[in-house]
């Protein structure tokens, strides 16, 4: 039995959500407290993002995603776990609003000068 149509359209997109760690290069960060304040900012003013990159493959669920996501901030970084939670809400939103299904997710750590930490995915929808 063959689960794949190809005579069934689908749409794509790729969206990433950032912490944009080397934004805050220029904020004045002192402690903990002060690391707390300015991520919980970054994550309400933020925003998931369409991109052009290649496929996410870690988590084949959101619920996996998140998960690590909030593994790493809330339990490693001792964050709050809204950090987490309120990308993840946007996400599901436009999941919801755009008829969108979840394919595929990734999380990736910030590394010093290279990356920052971010979610990637993949939603799709039939035609």
């Amino acid at each position: 039995m063959c689960l794949y149509d190809s005579r069934v359209a689908v749409d794509s997109i790729l969206l990433r959500f950032s912490y944009f760690e080397h934004d805050w290069m220029e904020e004045d960060i002192d402690g903990p407290e002060a690391a707390e304040v300015v991520l919980l900012r970054v994550v309400s003013e933020g925003d998931w993002f369409e991109v052009d990159d290649a496929e996410p493959d870690e988590f084949d669920t959101l619920d996996a995603l998140a998960a690590r996501a909030e593994q790493v901030v809330a339990g490693e970084w001792k964050m709050p776990a809204a950090a987490v939670r309120l990308p993840m809400d946007r996400l599901r939103t436009i999941i919801a609003e755009g008829g969108w299904s979840f394919a595929a997710g990734e999380f990736s750590e910030f590394v010093g000068n290279n990356q920052d930490t971010e979610m990637l995915v993949r939603l799709v929808r039939d035609r």
